[in-house]
């Protein structure tokens, strides 16, 4: 009798342990390929399989202590661009504006002077090109000066006028209008102060009500400096860069359109999805135009890529912040990694894509 008992014990022992979650799993594996990475967050949404899942690994800082949970909130860099460029064209909607325009009738008499001084032909530059990359403009912040005055002065309060004039001072043009691709954050600069002028509000404000915030439930999302943060809004975890910590680095550095915007894993997430799903933009022909335009990577507001081989929308932001929609598996992810120069997070976008078209999954998948 005892060794019978010691038998069914021994089987009770060797019974296998239920199945880790395999998403986790892969924030898990990420975070410790990239130690200098105190934490990753992620949310991945696909409806046919039920799931709707938001995770974390690690510290919200270097050093331990707070645990970083999918609540926490952070800067999103560029993938703020997108979300000008769908308050562009809610502006060509009302009619108040068309992405055909010429550039320079949109511009203050000060930023004409400093492009026009440049060598830009403002009257053959378009709206629609400076949101796909193409007018010629290159880009203030590609200039490796202008991370040495970040990092030589954090706290300096930026202006807009004086971006575009590092640009113009820094970088020369690319290329005549429409001829090339040339990622710019100057480009978005100017687009956010035309967003200001034809509303009359601050960026952030208008870029709020323009996209309506509420209706689409965005509970943690706001434009630094310009609004307060939400009732619904986590706490701020720390983003890194080599060994600095820039969460409290003035935001003015990447404010003004081509950055500016801070939330969670799950808004950004949220946005990117009902965006591509036609829910942000109120006509189907403005959607087709932030997907149809641009070049193959880069569209109106939107990079074109491949995840695990399938196609995807979205974008990326500086500190490693990533939102990507897969229209064939209506997948949408979206993460943060809290250090720049860790993996790119589109590695662990497409990680994630890899893990949800994996068991316990596939079968699931139509």
């Amino acid at each position: 009798m005892i060794r019978r008992w010691a038998l069914l014990a021994c089987l009770a022992c060797a019974s296998p342990a239920p199945a880790a979650d395999p998403l986790q799993a892969v924030l898990e594996r990420f975070l410790a390929a990239n130690p200098s990475a105190p934490g990753v967050s992620a949310w991945v949404c696909c409806p046919r399989l039920g799931l709707d899942w938001s995770g974390a690994a690690g510290f919200a800082a270097r050093g331990g202590g707070e645990p970083l949970t999918p609540a926490h909130t952070f800067r999103i860099a560029s993938n703020t661009k997108t979300y000008v460029a769908a308050a562009v064209l809610r502006l060509a909607e009302q009619g108040r504006l068309s992405p055909d325009d010429p550039l320079g009738p949109h511009l203050t008499p000060a930023e004409r002077e400093l492009l026009a001084g440049d060598g830009f032909d403002l009257d053959a530059i378009t709206l629609r090109q400076v949101l796909s990359h193409t007018s010629g403009l290159d880009e203030h912040s590609g200039d490796p000066r202008y991370a040495e005055a970040i990092t030589a002065d954090p706290q300096h309060v930026w202006t807009r006028e004086e971006q575009v004039r590092r640009c113009v001072e820094w970088r020369d043009p690319v290329g005549a209008p429409g001829e090339r691709y040339r990622y710019s954050d100057t480009g978005y600069v100017l687009l956010g102060g035309i967003v200001e002028r034809l509303t009359g509000e601050p960026l952030g404000a208008a870029v709020h009500e323009l996209l309506d915030y509420e209706r689409l439930g965005l509970r943690a999302t706001w434009w630094e400096l310009d609004e307060p943060p939400p009732a619904g809004a986590g706490p701020r975890a720390h983003q890194y860069i080599g060994q600095s910590d820039t969460r409290d680095w003035h935001p003015s550095l990447d404010l003004f359109g081509g950055g500016g915007l801070v939330c969670d894993v799950r808004d950004l997430g949220t946005f990117m999805r009902l965006l591509l799903q036609g829910r942000v933009l109120r006509d189907e022909a403005s959607l087709s135009a932030m997907t149809g335009g641009g070049t193959a990577g880069y569209r109106l507001g939107l990079m074109c890529v491949e995840l695990d081989g399938r196609l995807a929308w979205g974008h990326q932001g500086f500190w490693n912040t990533f939102a990507f929609h897969v229209p064939s598996l209506d997948l949408t992810v979206a993460g943060c990694v809290l250090d720049h120069d860790a993996a790119n997070g589109r590695l662990l976008a497409g990680e994630l894509v890899g893990a949800v078209c994996s068991p316990p999954y596939t079968s699931r998948i139509r």
